[in-house]
């Protein structure tokens, strides 16, 4: 892949002295949509953490249009153009949505561009954040993350507990943040829905990648699903 935006060689990583991952070796494309699978407590959000330079990398290398970021912290990460989405969301409970959006700006972005991919948090946007559902914390948390202007973004289980309708909702919005030029790496126990939206599919198992093929054949092969993954493709 010689235009790989993100390449991991050989990446063992985990916190404090306990190894997660082992000998993680991924490519991912400018532009590209990818998928992370897996079962629980394989690595997946770990994974994630170590690109965005949250965890204790042992060994192996990470680059960045070719440039090592080893070593380099999250916020710096952050300002080379890496954003996270994490698990837990993280969004300020105590601010207004607007206030959380403000806290995420930086290069020039401006806060219509928030407004124009989740109209809803326009009309919740004096609300604070522990007033919104869990779809609308999870709109806010997404929003923030592309004020930051990221080239790649790293979702980790996005549509957790969410009503299917709000999923529906967001992996359109995923598709439409690949369309405009981002690169998203997306893990999620939603199988059906992270083949919908991937062009690739990442497994992992026990902290290695154990399978990796186009969602396209992927999502035609429950055999291959229930092998590598064990998860159901609905």
């Amino acid at each position: 892949m010689a235009d790989a935006l993100l390449e991991l060689d050989g990446v063992i990583a985990g916190y404090g002295e306990t190894h997660i991952l082992r000998n993680v070796s991924l490519k991912v494309a400018k532009g590209e949509r990818l998928a992370i699978v897996g079962r629980n407590g394989v690595g997946k959000t770990t994974l994630l953490a170590t690109i965005m330079g949250q965890t204790r990398q042992h060994a192996g290398s990470i680059r960045l249009r070719g440039i090592p970021v080893d070593g380099v912290q999250a916020h710096e990460r952050a300002r080379l153009g890496i954003g996270i989405v994490p698990q837990t969301r993280d969004i300020f409970p105590s601010l207004s949505v607007e206030e959380n959006l403000i806290a995420g700006m930086r290069n020039g972005s401006n806060l219509n561009e928030a407004y124009d991919l989740f109209p809803r948090l326009k009309e919740r946007r004096f609300n604070g954040g522990r007033q919104l559902s869990g779809g609308e914390q999870q709109m806010l948390s997404i929003a923030r993350a592309l004020l930051g202007r990221p080239d790649i973004i790293l979702l980790d289980e996005p549509l957790e507990g969410l009503a299917p309708v709000i999923c529906e909702r967001l992996v359109s919005v995923f598709g439409d943040l690949a369309d405009r030029g981002h690169t998203v790496v997306l893990v999620e126990q939603q199988i059906g829905l992270a083949l919908r939206f991937a062009d690739r599919v990442v497994a992992l198992d026990q902290g290695k990648i154990v399978f990796e093929e186009t969602a396209a054949k992927l999502a035609s092969n429950r055999a291959e699903l229930d092998r590598h993954i064990g998860l159901s493709a609905t």
